[in-house]
């Protein structure tokens, strides 16, 4: 394997966000801008990591100058508050996951409000999962905001959830395919249920009643109404 940009930028984002997968993604972006990314090389990882990336086969002067870089990639994307995103692959679009989160339980999560937004969000895509690496959408053309509503979650997580992609990248392949990343948002009943989507989809941000958005094409205002809790009731026999 030769280790150009593209696989040194592919072996830091799947360091950084298996540490995140253990430690939080808070903990490691502050542990990544403490120590100039040198914490990725100091953490131990499964050992499927390095069959996919054989480094360690390299000449010593070789495997030094990658995790040199390696670290680099990793402290310049955190320090531009950006995601490193790795490999994308087309394949992955059918199925809504890639082959690392195919085995994912997303039924605990199936819980979704309705809402109401301040201005129209253009419905768009198709969510994938690629968990512990940030999820995308992939769509059919470029969308005309910054905000979207992803039109096809239930192929990705088996339910309908209406979700939503701060886009920040665009990238186009071939003349029918946009891969769109950015943060998610997404409403979940209470912090229990957004604590577990940690362990789905990590660029992304919980929020019970609603979230409002500054972003280059103004502001968006989007609130969640979840249905009521059923009442308790007992039965009585009327003496």
């Amino acid at each position: 394997m030769q280790f150009d940009d593209a696989t040194i930028h592919n072996l830091a984002a799947e360091m950084f966000w298996r540490m995140a997968d253990e430690c939080g993604v808070g903990e490691v972006n502050e542990r990544v801008l403490a120590t100039e990314g040198r914490c990725l090389l100091e953490h131990r990882f499964d050992n499927d990591l390095w069959r996919e990336y054989p480094l360690f086969s390299l000449p010593d002067d070789e495997v030094t100058r990658v995790l040199k870089a390696v670290a680099f990639e990793a402290l310049d994307f955190t320090r531009n508050q950006q995601n490193m995103i790795g490999q994308v692959y087309l394949e992955d679009r059918e199925g809504g996951r890639s082959p690392s989160a195919a085995q994912l339980d997303t039924q605990p999560l199936a819980k979704a409000p309705t809402f109401s937004s301040n201005r129209a969000i253009e419905r768009i895509g198709r969510l994938c999962l690629r968990h512990p690496l940030p999820a995308v959408v992939f769509a059919d053309s470029v969308p005309t905001a910054a905000v979207i509503q992803v039109d096809d979650t239930a192929t990705a997580l088996g339910f309908d959830l209406p979700m939503f992609l701060n886009v920040a990248g665009r990238q186009q392949f071939g003349d029918d395919t946009v891969i769109l990343t950015g943060y998610f948002f997404i409403p979940v009943p209470d912090v229990t249920t957004g604590d577990l989507w940690n362990h789905v989809i990590q660029n992304s941000h919980r929020n019970v009643q609603g979230n409002t958005l500054q972003t280059s094409d103004g502001e968006w205002v989007i609130r969640y109404e979840w249905p009521a809790p059923k009442s308790a009731f007992s039965w009585f026999r009327r003496s």
